[in-house]
């Protein structure tokens, strides 16, 4: 029986991960004249910008971190800081307390960034709770986000779906041995999904009481 949604915040919420893909291929072409592919970028999303770092090092591509926080952190910010929630998005999360389910927020990223988009779309208080990457000591694609998330809620693997849009979250789930919903954005619907219990185009094509008839 379904009783815990937990969600991922970026790219599936609002759209950043096309924001910080944009910022990123322009970072590398003017400070490094390298053209990052967007299968490169994908080794990131839902997880951090160290694991590309590490990569791009190992091709002789260094990056000074901090330099690269300076340069485009306020940059995001900027850009991000009136995107509207995505399709379906608040629909879903009404549909979800409307129908007794519990719902969680489940990121890589810290606390700050989501509570400030949340509370900016009026979508805080959907939620029960909030598990960041200050609440584990590994972020995905390593399950500990979300079974925390179903440890505070009270729910077992088998009562918890999981809504994701990237590779690194659709293998968290899988690792944590739930099953997962994923709706791909304009960035990751160049990843190979595999695994997945469904796949949609956005959140205004799910029914949560469809859903929960058939989980």
């Amino acid at each position: 029986m379904l009783k815990t949604i937990i969600m991922d915040f970026d790219g599936l919420i609002v759209d950043t991960e096309v924001v910080w893909y944009h910022i990123y291929v322009e970072w590398f072409r003017r400070k490094k004249g390298y053209d990052l592919s967007v299968q490169e970028f994908l080794t990131c999303v839902g997880s951090n910008s160290e694991d590309l770092f590490r990569k791009l090092d190992a091709k002789g591509i260094t990056v000074d971190r901090d330099a690269f926080a300076k340069d485009t952190s306020a940059q995001f910010i900027e850009q991000s800081s009136h995107l509207p929630a995505k399709p379906g998005v608040e629909d879903f999360l009404k549909q979800a307390h409307e129908n007794g389910l519990s719902v969680a927020l489940a990121t890589s990223s810290g606390r700050k960034k989501p509570t400030v988009h949340l509370e900016r779309l009026g979508l805080l208080s959907y939620f029960d709770l909030l598990v960041t990457a200050e609440d584990v000591v590994r972020i995905k694609p390593h399950p500990d986000l979300f079974l925390k998330a179903a440890e505070k809620l009270g729910s077992t693997t088998e009562e918890c779906l999981v809504v994701e849009d990237s590779l690194n979250g659709l293998l968290a789930g899988l690792n944590a041995h739930m099953r997962v919903l994923v709706v791909p954005n304009e960035v990751t619907k160049y990843c190979q999904f595999q695994g997945q219990y469904r796949l949609c185009n956005s959140l205004a094509e799910v029914d949560v009481a469809r859903l929960i008839a058939e989980f």
